[in-house]
């Protein structure tokens, strides 16, 4: 027996699909409309650059990094490329990291991290100034007193290298470790390095007295020692007599006076 379909529900039905269609499309079209005022706002002259922000730097002009970046007042803001700013500007020898920002609606805003030169390798013929990487960034005659550490005792430095370029011998990676072990004190009271021998590190100090460090290990351990002998020395008005200190195994330093024989081990407090 066939299906009896009451006429009023088959018309109740078909205004129901008709309400539903038209609250579709309305939909549709407040998406349309609010997609292209979105649009239009986001193309308004208010996201124009009006200013480019460079924090973190001191040794390259905020000029130079503004050049590099590429970046102009007056283009808009989501026009601007900030992964190839970021590239440009890392071509810069004296950059380490740097990061790029949009702060809308119309700054763009450059973070520099600077390589910061903590070494002088000290050579015949030049003076090589490198950061914390190895990475040379000045090679010179004089220091022009540059905060950093002399290093000596390193050979085979190619004389044509590159500014940019990582120095590769085993002795600066060496001086570099003991570098980074040094606190403010210890960096003020170091006037050189000589890794020639990187077991028999030698440290001289401005008391005028050399500290055999033995290899690049425990500094921080070791020069608290240095310093508790020098201090012990300097109230008994024997200091300018002091030859050199070893403290290459801290628990059994030894003290040696010039003109005479190493003393006994130098007892720690």
């Amino acid at each position: 027996m066939g299906k009896v379909v009451s006429f009023e529900a088959e018309v109740n039905k078909r205004k129901k699909r008709r309400v539903g269609s038209l609250a579709w499309i309305g939909w549709v079209c407040l998406m349309l409309i609010a997609l292209a005022l979105g649009y239009g706002f986001a193309q308004s002259s208010i996201f124009n650059v009006r200013s480019i922000e460079v924090n973190g730097v001191s040794r390259i002009s905020k000029e130079d990094i503004v050049a590099l970046s590429g970046f102009t007042l007056g283009g808009h803001i989501y026009e601007a490329n900030l992964n190839k700013a970021q590239t440009m500007i890392k071509t810069n020898l004296w950059v380490e990291q740097v990061s790029v920002e949009r702060r809308l609606p119309s700054t763009l805003v450059i973070n520099v991290i600077e390589r910061v030169p903590v070494a002088a390798i000290i050579t015949q013929d030049s003076i090589y100034i490198v950061d914390f990487s190895g990475t040379l960034l000045l090679k010179q005659k004089l220091l022009d007193g540059l905060a950093v550490i002399a290093v000596s005792g390193i050979t085979g430095l190619d004389p044509d290298i590159k500014l940019g370029s990582v120095l590769e011998p085993d002795g600066v990676g060496v001086a570099l470790s003991v570098i980074k072990q040094m606190d403010e004190r210890s960096a003020s009271v170091v006037s050189e390095l000589d890794v020639s021998n990187t077991q028999d590190i030698v440290a001289h100090l401005s008391y005028g007295v050399d500290c055999h460090l033995g290899d690049k290990s425990d500094f921080g351990k070791k020069f608290t020692v240095a310093m508790e002998i020098i201090d012990s020395e300097r109230r008994k008005g024997l200091l300018e007599s002091v030859d050199y200190i070893d403290v290459s195994l801290p628990e059994q330093p030894v003290l040696s006076y010039l003109n005479l024989e190493p003393t006994e081990p130098w007892t720690v407090n």
